[in-house]
């Protein structure tokens, strides 16, 4: 049994680095772009038992989703242990943690990277022994999926330069830590050149709906 996890900052605070480029409505809505797209991609996908979404409110977006309610929204580790504090996901086999800004993750990306654990089976089908399973964003400072089986096995350090700080601490944990990258999850959107670098793709995600209808998409095209 596999949950997946997606934090979720508080929609008036997240993307601030977007600034130069978006308004504060752009960059709320892009958000919630991007989330929708992300949990498209999980609802399809195969292999997950539940979703939670860890956020501090989200009215009614949550059709087939469960929330876990944070009181006060601190960061996505922090985010990452309200989850763990609730049984439904520390007692699952095994935890997907995924943001909420990867806007081009399809499907098939999610059960690549689910796969199959790497540890061994007994004879009882229980998994035996621990897995860890990062995926890096493109430019190979980030993490954009991270698989703990169990789910508590190591605490999450997401931010800047978090790729190589999961990747010690698992390394310091188990002997064998599985980097998977599958195409969907190596983008997200944090800094301006990401939404540039976006912009340029074609798609038919929420996300690129979204830019192309409330304009963002000519103007940084005219922009140059």
């Amino acid at each position: 049994m596999v949950v997946a996890v997606v934090p979720l900052k508080n929609l008036s605070q997240a993307k601030s680095r977007l600034a130069p480029l978006l308004s504060d409505l752009e960059r709320r809505n892009l958000v919630v772009a991007m989330f929708g797209d992300v949990l498209a991609a999980l609802k399809q996908a195969k292999g997950l038992s539940e979703i939670f979404v860890v956020a501090d409110g989200l009215g009614d977006r949550l059709d087939g989703v469960s929330l876990i309610l944070e009181v006060e929204n601190r960061g996505y580790d922090e985010a990452v242990a309200a989850a763990l504090a609730d049984p439904r996901v520390a007692g699952a086999e095994a935890m997907l943690v995924l943001p909420g800004d990867l806007p081009m993750v399809r499907p098939g990306d999610i059960e690549a990277f689910i796969g199959k654990f790497s540890c061994k089976e007994s004879k009882i089908g229980k998994l035996v022994g621990p897995t860890v399973r990062i995926a890096p964003a493109r430019d190979g400072d980030g993490t954009n999926a991270l698989l703990l089986a169990p789910p508590g096995l190591m605490a999450s350090q997401f931010g800047p330069g978090s790729f190589a700080r999961h990747r010690a601490a698992a390394e310091a944990l188990i002997s064998t830590v599985e980097i998977v990258a599958p195409p969907g999850l190596a983008f997200d959107i944090d800094t301006p050149q990401d939404l540039l670098d976006f912009c340029a793709r074609d798609g038919d995600t929420g996300t690129h709906d979204f830019l192309r209808r409330s304009g963002v998409v000519d103007r940084l095209t005219r922009a140059g």
